[in-house]
């Protein structure tokens, strides 16, 4: 079974600040959410707002900064907000969304701000990244509650899974659920649209359980689940089955350009994971899920630092020369993964 990932000291998971919001949401002021996966985050917004907002009052005391949206946010937009108190509510809300205050350095001003949130108000931080390394996280820690948004663990998706078809009074096995979650790459709300998909399918059809041939002809292609298989053959020094499994991509119809681009963004995952260390301190850099992460730090020991940014370099000027006409694009493929055996097996 997985261990859970590690987080920064103080840092709780997804669960954990879904049980806070439940369970201790008068204890909530200052908050700052992490990560990518979205599922998680929107569930966290929908309970606060039911615990945090009296009926109809959402526009009254619920208030919203995006800035990927073109709102603007400084702390002196922050004071304005957390000086209006409730009017129809038991909390005000304010969300506040990709402000990158977290990862910057703060005056002491800031940090009064943070440490003084009023009792009257929540104000949710969200951030795809942070770096924990930084004064404001800390700040964050120490004024408020900090929580990594990622998905399920690895050993608990299948579960999850199972449990989601239970409800549509459907059964899934083992084999078929695991590939579901391969080929979502543990992404929760891909996870769940395709739980959406295949209910309506087996329902309509009148199937009782969702078998693997089901998830194979209705579920997306698992190309990144292939990508992975491929460089498992690389890291073990097994060119063979890494071009096989080329091979049947490409019979499959695969685009070599996705193909392309797939083991290039991989290889620089690689190197980030390879950096990182362990999978805690990779989902904590890059916001990825922790199915995703825990595999590329149990790859990334396949090959050494050298090793990997050689293969990049290696990848772009073989892209390069794909693209000047200097190479013919599957061959140029083929090479990257040849020597990618090599490196592994040297």
């Amino acid at each position: 079974m997985a261990k859970a990932k590690a987080l920064p000291k103080g840092v709780l998971n997804s669960r954990q600040m879904l049980s806070k919001i439940s369970k201790e949401s008068d204890s909530l002021g200052l908050v700052l959410l992490y990560g990518t996966e979205n599922y998680m985050i929107d569930g966290a917004v929908s309970m606060l707002k039911k615990v945090c907002l009296g009926e109809g009052a959402e526009d009254m005391d619920y208030a919203v900064i995006d800035t990927r949206t073109g709102d603007k946010f400084d702390m002196g937009k922050l004071e304005e907000l957390i000086s209006m108190p409730p009017w129809m509510s038991p909390k005000r809300l304010v969300v506040i969304k990709q402000s990158g205050l977290p990862n910057r350095e703060l005056s002491e001003k800031d940090e009064a701000i943070l440490k003084d949130i009023p009792s009257s108000t929540v104000v949710v931080f969200f951030e795809e990244t942070v770096d924990s390394r930084k004064k404001a996280f800390k700040a964050f820690l120490q004024y408020g509650t900090v929580a990594s948004m990622s998905g399920f663990e690895e050993d608990e998706l299948t579960g999850w899974i199972s449990s989601r078809f239970a409800k549509e009074n459907l059964k899934i096995g083992f084999e078929a659920a695991n590939s579901m979650a391969s080929r979502c790459a543990g992404n929760m709300m891909e996870l769940v649209n395709e739980v959406n998909k295949l209910s309506l399918y087996c329902q309509g059809k009148g199937y009782s359980e969702v078998t693997p041939d089901i998830v194979e002809l209705c579920c997306p292609p698992d190309l990144s689940g292939k990508i992975f298989d491929i460089m498992d053959a690389c890291g073990s020094g097994n060119a063979k089955t890494a071009l096989g499994t080329l091979d049947k991509l490409i019979a499959n119809k695969e685009p070599l350009a996705r193909i392309r681009v797939s083991i290039v963004n991989h290889i620089k995952a690689l190197i980030m994971a390879k950096e990182a260390g362990n999978a805690g301190v990779l989902v904590d850099r890059t916001g990825m899920n922790d199915f995703r992460a825990k595999k590329l730090v149990m790859q990334a020991h396949n090959f050494s630092m050298k090793d990997l940014i050689s293969l990049y370099l290696a990848a772009s000027d073989s892209d390069s020369e794909f693209k000047h006409g200097l190479i013919d694009e599957r061959y140029s493929l083929e090479i990257i993964l040849v020597k990618a055996s090599a490196k592994s097996a040297s």
